[in-house]
């Protein structure tokens, strides 16, 4: 994915959330470290819960020095000081010198050895992670994540303390656990800040919202909203992604679009459900760390339905082609972006944000009249008598430019350090 524009900022400045369109079942797929791995002639299997692939394959894709010993029908490997030994038939195998019980046993397929990838991923180091709704496979070096920096700041005030965490909300596996700063941050806080915690919305509230502002109700479909052209190539996407064409005939173009990009970028690896904000949640209420919500569904609901109708349309034909004629934001798709985050690049996200390529409409809707409001209740933060510690996580392109969060709470005479 190396143009979605304008498309993927919906994405990574609104919580996701929406999409009420399910695809059929997808054939069976493994990615390493984000590239999709391609077993040809002798595809992975599932058997009772347990992904087996060709070994020898597998291993020299994670860099593992494989022997196979024809007579015993056991296959070792070696990498980096760790090593395993597994044999055809047998549920006994070794991990790194220790005697380990398989849940199944590697076995023969046409003459290919295939053996329980997780077992052997994970011992050769890399973390395993299974999406359902992708199925997907996905590896990564566990050490990916080790100079991922992102957009942390400092800010105290009365007694105070307010960390703020600019966020992606789409990520793809490797991200975790976070740079130590922002770990500790959480740790130090009574409480976390998100855009909208949707763990705390009720599936009926939800699709009160969708059917209130994602739906026509005069009768109408979506192909009485935008052109012929743009509908047939909403309809190609479905089709190609094994989904009804006329599966969003109902919404308007807004909805659509959100639904579209989270098959897109979900067949590129990113998640919303480990996201930089729901891994955090995730974490906070393990911890009964109270969280709370900076922005409500419905504000964000309404900030797309309020988009003018040749908006709404350039915004989903970008999303469904992104090679039309259409401007919108600097160029960058969600693999700049969240590259972005890794290498923590104030002067490119500031460069970004300001970046006279906008369309003043959607600049405007999706991200100065949201960063006023965000900015007012982080103030009330800190200008609170509770002295209280806050960590407070926003979409990343909030953060900064002419008129991001940070800035704006600058102007109101607050120091903030960059962490």
């Amino acid at each position: 994915m190396k143009k979605i524009t304008a498309s993927i900022l919906s994405l990574c400045l609104l919580t996701s959330g929406l999409s009420s369109v399910h695809a059929a079942e997808k054939a069976l797929s493994i990615s390493l470290n984000g590239e999709a791995i391609q077993f040809n002639q002798s595809p992975a299997v599932v058997e009772q819960g347990v992904t087996f692939v060709p070994v020898r394959l597998l291993l020299e894709k994670l860099n593992v020095n494989v022997k196979w010993d024809k007579a015993t029908r056991t296959v070792t490997g070696i990498k980096d000081g760790r090593s395993l030994s597994l044999k055809v038939g047998s549920t006994n195998a070794i991990a790194n010198g220790q005697a380990v019980d398989l849940d199944a046993a590697p076995k023969q397929i046409r003459n290919v050895t295939y053996v329980p990838l997780r077992f052997v991923a994970e011992t050769a180091g890399y973390q395993v992670a299974w999406n359902q709704t992708l199925r997907q496979v996905s590896l990564t070096s566990k050490h990916q994540s080790d100079e991922s920096q992102g957009f942390l700041w400092k800010v105290e005030h009365k007694g105070n303390t307010v960390y703020l965490l600019g966020s992606i909300h789409y990520v793809q596996e490797g991200l975790y656990p976070l740079r130590p700063e922002i770990e500790n941050a959480l740790k130090a806080a009574d409480y976390l800040g998100v855009e909208v915690d949707l763990s705390k919305i009720a599936p009926e509230e939800l699709q009160k919202h969708i059917l209130d502002l994602g739906i026509y109700k005069d009768g109408t479909t979506l192909k009485d909203h935008i052109s012929p052209d743009t509908y047939d190539k909403v309809t190609a996407l479905l089709k190609a992604n094994g989904l009804p064409e006329n599966s969003f005939d109902s919404f308007k173009p807004w909805f659509v679009q959100q639904n579209i990009l989270g098959i897109i970028v979900g067949n590129e690896g990113y998640q919303s459900e480990i996201g930089i904000d729901q891994y955090l949640i995730d974490k906070a209420n393990q911890a009964n760390k109270p969280v709370v919500s900076l922005e409500t569904i419905d504000s964000q609901f309404q900030t797309n339905n309020n988009y003018s109708d040749a908006l709404q349309e350039k915004l989903l034909l970008q999303t469904v082609d992104p090679s039309a004629p259409v401007t919108l934001a600097p160029n960058g798709g969600i693999d700049d972006l969240s590259k972005m985050w890794i290498e923590g690049d104030d002067n490119a996200l500031n460069e970004y944000t300001n970046s006279s390529d906008w369309d003043a409409e959607y600049h405007k809707a999706l991200l100065t009249d949201r960063n006023v409001d965000m900015a007012e209740k982080i103030k009330g933060y800190l200008n609170s008598d509770k002295k209280e510690t806050y960590i407070v996580v926003l979409g990343m392109l909030h953060m900064l430019g002419d008129q991001g969060v940070v800035p704006l709470l600058e102007k109101e005479g607050f120091t903030l350090e960059r962490k």
